[in-house]
């Protein structure tokens, strides 16, 4: 229940993206339009070789005062793909903007791209799996390579404790950089989450490793997150490794030190790691769980 109140609570927080067409008449506004583009593609050989143009649509955004961002977009009228950058110059010389199309197509196409993953994300948050993966099913019909419908399908995966289906989105995740870009970041951690809890253990390692790897060193949650899922796996070495760091970047996080408690307690008491299913901790992980807690002020012995 609390969490389908939180889930309510963002979408009632969150603002309405606006999808209309801005700065073309107005230069106090932040340039975001549909332009086009025209480009010659040569069709046949020798003499029968014909010259064709096609006409090649972008969604713009304005980034500062001297460059913009632009995406193509795609046969259902949404920008996909990564964006490139370009300058002014470049913007005035090789794109025209195309207002009645954004308005007419892309502005719509958009919205309504926005409304079916919002309604997905409530219906999964709701415990609707069946209709939230219809959802998530459709925004990838539209855009095949959506990073929100992905992450959607994949904790919708892992709710229903389908691991074939969970690893296999874990898979498509791995091998794309867009899911571990900042805007994404609330996603990735909730979707390593979800595969440890549905106990892909390995995928969960391998995935906050990538995460690691495109953020940064520097992320202290991401390297709990890597030693909890080596906790499951009952590797103390490596969890250990990981839990080091993290307490080297942030040595107040809590979840990180309460961890370590449970950890060196399961190392003195037998019947302890008998109830929780553990296998013997080495002197040397003892020894380093006990160090990790008195450097960071958690030493029961004190």
């Amino acid at each position: 229940m609390l969490k389908r109140q939180m889930g309510k609570a963002r979408q009632q927080e969150a603002e309405e993206p606006d999808f209309g067409c801005r700065g073309i008449d107005n230069d106090l506004e932040m340039l975001q339009c549909v332009f086009s583009s025209r480009r010659e593609i040569k069709v046949g050989t020798g003499t029968t070789q014909k010259k064709h143009e096609t006409r090649v649509l972008w969604y713009v955004e304005q980034i500062d005062e001297h460059s913009y961002s632009i995406k193509k977009i795609n046969p259902h009228f949404v920008p996909v793909g990564e964006a490139s950058v370009i300058s002014f110059d470049e913007l005035m010389s090789g794109y025209c903007p195309e207002v009645e199309l954004h308005m007419g197509k892309v502005g719509p196409a958009m919205r309504e791209l926005h409304e079916t993953l919002e309604r997905g994300d409530s219906n999964r948050e709701d415990g609707a799996l069946n209709k939230a993966e219809l959802e998530y099913g459709q925004a990838l019909i539209v855009d095949e390579q959506n990073v929100r419908a992905i992450f959607g399908l994949g904790l919708v995966y892992a709710d229903r404790k389908d691991r074939e289906n969970a690893a296999a989105v874990f898979r498509q995740l791995v091998e794309m950089e867009a899911p571990f870009q900042e805007e994404h970041k609330h996603l990735f951690n909730e979707f390593g989450i979800a595969l440890r809890k549905a106990d892909l253990l390995d995928e969960a390692v391998e995935y906050y490793s990538k995460a690691l790897g495109v953020s940064g060193d520097d992320d202290d949650h991401l390297y709990y997150n890597i030693a909890r899922a080596h906790y499951e796996r009952h590797d103390w070495a490596q969890c250990l490794q990981s839990m080091t760091r993290a307490l080297e970047i942030n040595g107040k996080l809590d979840a990180a030190l309460d961890l370590c408690e449970l950890i060196n307690a399961l190392a003195e008491n037998d019947a302890l790691r008998e109830k929780y299913r553990k296998p013997p901790i080495s002197k040397e992980s003892g020894a380093q769980v006990a160090d990790l807690l008195k450097t960071h002020g958690r030493d029961s012995s004190s």
